[in-house]
């Protein structure tokens, strides 16, 4: 465990509090930081950080240092400088996923609109879902396993426990009618039920 060194300036005041030890050593600490801005910059300058946002990363690492080293069970396992070398080096990497993040969200701000084919046809399937939520319990599972899980009509009349694949057949043409109905009374276009095929 590392410990802050002593200063001859405590060593003569031996009547200080332990938390008045830990403020004059954390400024000690803080001010020999502060002259290592030069390496923490050239640190992040090879992980890609540009050096105008250098200094700024490196101002959060040390602010995140300092509210570290004011809580009473932090213990400092490495030096200072490397403490805020690790810091610096995460909050970049925050800093600059956030950044993209802004960037493909700015991106897809502005859709292109040149499919215009796959964009209708995802609507439909959305409205399609919704209207499926609508229907009952047991028509929504049939048709999640039929449309979603890909199962035959034997495997689904065993799992909702119908008596055979056509019992399970002509409850999934009822199911799809209930769909359309629901369609129809939310103003869906008669092509939106051609998704559903049977």
């Amino acid at each position: 465990m590392f410990t802050f060194p002593k200063s001859e300036h405590l060593l003569e005041r031996s009547t200080m509090t332990e938390s008045e030890k830990v403020v004059i050593n954390k400024d000690q600490t803080l001010k020999e930081l502060y002259r290592k801005l030069p390496d923490i910059k050239g640190y992040l300058a090879s992980l890609g950080c540009p050096s105008t946002d250098a200094e700024d990363v490196f101002q959060e690492a040390l602010l995140i240092f300092s509210r570290k080293l004011d809580e009473p069970n932090f213990e400092l396992t490495v030096e200072p400088f490397h403490y805020v070398k690790n810091t610096a080096k995460f909050v970049w990497y925050n800093t600059s996923r956030k950044n993209a993040k802004m960037r493909t969200e700015e991106i897809s701000d502005t859709p292109d609109f040149e499919d215009h084919a796959w964009m209708e046809k995802e609507l439909k399937l959305r409205r399609i879902e919704v209207a499926i939520t609508k229907i009952g319990q047991k028509c929504q599972q049939l048709l999640k396993m039929f449309y979603g899980g890909g199962a035959s009509m034997s495997e689904i009349a065993k799992k909702l426990g119908m008596r055979n694949d056509k019992v399970a057949k002509a409850q999934k043409y009822r199911c799809i009618h209930k769909v359309n109905e629901v369609l129809d009374n939310t103003d869906a276009d008669s092509e939106d039920y051609s998704l559903l095929k049977s």
